[in-house]
């Protein structure tokens, strides 16, 4: 090679280790400024996909302050952990190492394995070349409970073990429950909501972030509980039952209406990873005898569409000032006695035809103190003047009924209290018969369209909000255990003639006798 051969050949070398260096820095210099960049720095041979990138956005959001509360909901398998769990920690310690991180899990190996992958990437070559000033302080590098160099800090915990002289500036919580059997267990889902209330919460400091990352198996799990009633998959923000504004992330492996991706109804998601022979196989094993894994861990909705222990078929839909009318009408109640304590008091009027058909003609629901809906109640009663008035017995009979005898100094009513007839799946059978049957009209509406959606989401002794479900297992119950309801039709009068005889109904008068 002659000089001049040479002389080129390295300026040429150097152009390109000027061009490559130069885009080092620039990949270096985005990955330090948002999660989808960090990520694709992190691990180049894995990246994002477009629900990853939306995911890392609403991290982004946390991260600047723009939203406080954020849910994440994806299938099985969708890399939901590995951005939320593990790459948003490293990437939120590199930009503020002086914070810290509580990370939660259903139990405590869980959450450890995740503080030891976020604890391997701060020792990394990459995550050096980012941040090349944070790293683990030298004595303080447990799995699960670790410091920065620069005082922040990381720790794992389970679901139900102590918090206790923890502070954290982010909360994360990831998967809360192990499984279906976790899942169906009363005692279980109060459990996580009494250390999420008690333990996590209170770890918080005043202005910390939170984010939960679940699959979906409950309608009761810990974000049902914090979920308002109406939420039924969609993607937005919502105020909790909390009083707090929640930002909420939800794909589904089967898009459905107004997809947050833009898919179009019945697109899978993140084909390039899941064939679409991989999505048909695994919806017909899951859907095959019930349809509730499908449901909730995969469309993130846990309840069957059409219902398990109520179907929506079966009830029937009117509009107000069309039912019969003469009706048979009684009142029923299902009383929550404290404010804000997370039953509602429901208040149900409904009316039976002469073929026992049941017209529900209005509703009131409230979590309010007990003179607030007995006022409420109050108000039913005068405008609709029912037979009796349902609710059954109990500790909220000794409370109540001394508040109801004195409102009906005001206007009188009849009072019936039914005893207790066990689970709620027995308190709510005979009204399955009389909706299966046909026999129950709902009308159109808000409150009827959140009647219909609480009866098909209930699940007997599973679900957290079923008020409602109450209310309408007394209207069951009305024509099961109480009195048969009878229509009371005005007498029709004959017509008489002039002498005060009865007008004989004929053909002809003069065929009269």
């Amino acid at each position: 090679m002659s000089l001049i051969d040479r002389t080129a050949f390295d300026a040429r070398r150097k152009l390109a280790r000027e061009a490559s260096a130069a885009e080092e820095l620039l990949k270096r210099r985005r990955a330090r400024e948002t999660m989808a960049d960090f990520s694709r720095y992190m691990e180049p041979l894995e990246p994002p996909a477009e629900h990853h990138i939306l995911l890392c956005n609403a991290l982004d959001d946390i991260l600047e302050g723009r939203n406080r509360r954020l849910m994440m909901f994806c299938p099985p398998g969708a890399a939901k952990s590995t951005y939320g769990s593990i790459r948003f920690p490293s990437f939120f310690l590199g930009k503020f190492p002086k914070k810290s991180i509580i990370c939660g899990s259903y139990n405590e190996g869980l959450a450890t394995s995740f503080g030891r992958k976020v604890r391997n990437s701060l020792l990394s070559k990459e995550y050096g070349n980012l941040f090349p000033d944070v790293t683990l302080s030298e004595d303080s590098r447990a799995k699960g409970e670790w410091e920065t160099n620069k005082g922040g800090s990381y720790f794992a915990v389970g679901v139900g073990s102590g918090v206790t002289g923890r502070r954290a500036d982010l909360g994360l919580i990831d998967d809360p429950m192990k499984g279906r059997k976790e899942a169906d267990s009363e005692l279980v889902r109060d459990d996580t909501w009494d250390w999420y209330i008690s333990d996590f919460l209170t770890r918080l400091k005043p202005d910390g972030a939170q984010v939960v990352i679940q699959t979906r198996w409950h309608a009761d799990d810990l974000s049902g509980r914090i979920l308002p009633e109406s939420w039924n998959g969609e993607s937005g923000k919502f105020i909790g039952f909390d009083g707090q504004l929640w930002t909420v992330i939800c794909i589904p492996a089967e898009a459905r209406e107004d997809d947050i991706l833009g898919r179009e109804v019945g697109e899978w998601l993140w084909t390039d990873w899941f064939h679409e022979d991989y999505w048909n196989e695994t919806k017909a094993s899951q859907t095959s005898k019930d349809v509730r894994n499908w449901n909730a861990l995969y469309q993130q909705t846990p309840q069957a569409e059409q219902g398990v222990y109520f179907q929506r078929e079966w009830f029937k839909r009117f509009r107000l000032g069309e039912q019969p009318a003469e009706l048979s009408i009684y009142g029923a109640s299902d009383y929550a006695v404290t404010d804000n304590a997370g039953d509602f008091t429901e208040h149900g009027v409904g009316g039976f035809d002469i073929s026992d058909n049941l017209y529900f003609l209005n509703w009131w629901s409230g979590q309010k103190t007990m003179d607030v809906w007995i006022d409420a109640q109050l108000v039913l009663v005068k405008e609709y003047n029912p037979f009796a008035w349902i609710a059954e017995v109990g500790q909220i009979r000794r409370s109540a009924e001394p508040w109801i005898e004195k409102q009906k100094q005001n206007h009188w009513f009849r009072t019936e209290w039914m005893p207790h007839v066990g689970d709620k799946a027995a308190h709510a059978r005979a009204f399955q018969a009389l909706a299966a049957t046909g026999k129950v009209y709902i009308p159109f509406g808000q409150w009827g369209d959140e009647l219909i959606e609480q009866l098909v989401r209930f699940i007997p002794n599973t679900n957290f909000k079923d008020d409602k479900v109450d209310v309408c297992g007394l209207f069951g119950r009305i024509l099961d255990q109480t009195y048969s309801p009878q229509v009371f039709t005005k007498a029709k009068t004959k017509e008489t003639d002039m002498w005060g005889y009865p007008i004989r109904e004929t053909e002809n008068w003069k065929t009269a006798i």
